[in-house]
């Protein structure tokens, strides 16, 4: 059986849920989506987003979207 932590992954939100847990261990924000894409990556064979810069503005847009 799949780990829910693990297929959370698939989902943007879950994504993001993920990243704050690992940001609070690491020292930058870009350690905490390098750790969390090579979760992703090595689970589903694939990075999830093309690079930090991606994540981030696709991060912001959401956070954005939820306060409308």
């Amino acid at each position: 059986m799949i780990d829910i932590k693990i297929l959370k992954l698939l989902s943007a939100e879950g994504f993001d849920e993920r990243f704050y847990e690992v940001s609070a261990k690491t020292p930058t924000y870009k350690k905490a989506y390098e750790a969390v894409e090579d979760e992703h990556e090595l689970y589903f064979g694939r990075r999830r987003y093309a690079g930090y810069d991606s994540y981030r503005v696709c991060r912001h847009l959401r956070i954005k979207k939820k306060g409308k």
